[in-house]
């Protein structure tokens, strides 16, 4: 989300909105590739493994070592158990993260199959002009260009596959803008 800028700032224009620079700089979705979230649950998954995995060790060790010998032996096994929480805990984590992984993996598949989908229909429909649709390039600056322009990409995907979610669709609409238009 854009941060709010003081209207003296060089970047705003006489209307006090932001310039294309400025919104190229911020994503303008919130949309998150699968496969990058697939990759940061892959890294998590590991982590929380391994650390747990190292944790059930590292906690006998303690015990055993650093637990003074005049406190009573209960007491030292409620420690043993307080402190194996931690590790059981981070391996449970990965468990599930390694879980969603799978899932996540399925969706990767479905997600580039689409991505291609649309992306080969606007190539085979649709040409950069267009998607243009006459503008006159010469008396527009370049922000009205771009919002004409991906204002017209987007009634084009909207129309032919009106099911995709919103943050998903902008993300697509960027992407096809940026495949015919990509200064």
């Amino acid at each position: 989300m854009p941060h709010a800028k003081d209207t003296t700032s060089p970047d705003l224009d006489l209307a006090g909105q932001e310039t294309l620079s400025e919104l190229m700089r911020t994503p303008s979705h919130t949309y998150r590739e699968i496969g990058k979230r697939l990759n940061h649950v892959t890294v998590a998954a590991w982590f929380f493994t391994i650390t747990g995995t190292a944790g059930f060790p590292a906690c006998a060790l303690l015990w055993a070592v650093f637990t003074p010998t005049w406190i009573p032996q209960w007491e030292r096994l409620l420690c043993f158990v307080l402190f194996g929480i931690l590790p059981l805990s981070f391996l449970g984590i990965g468990i599930l993260s390694f879980r969603k992984q799978k899932s996540l993996q399925k969706e990767k598949a479905t997600e580039e199959v689409l991505v291609h989908q649309i992306l080969q229909w606007f190539q085979e429909y649709y040409s950069a002009d267009a998607i243009s649709n006459g503008m006159d390039e010469e008396d527009l600056s370049i922000e009205q260009l771009y919002f004409l322009r991906w204002e017209n990409i987007s009634r084009l995907l909207s129309e032919q596959y009106h099911h995709l979610e919103g943050s998903f669709f902008e993300y697509m609409a960027e992407k096809v803008y940026q495949m015919y238009f990509p200064d």
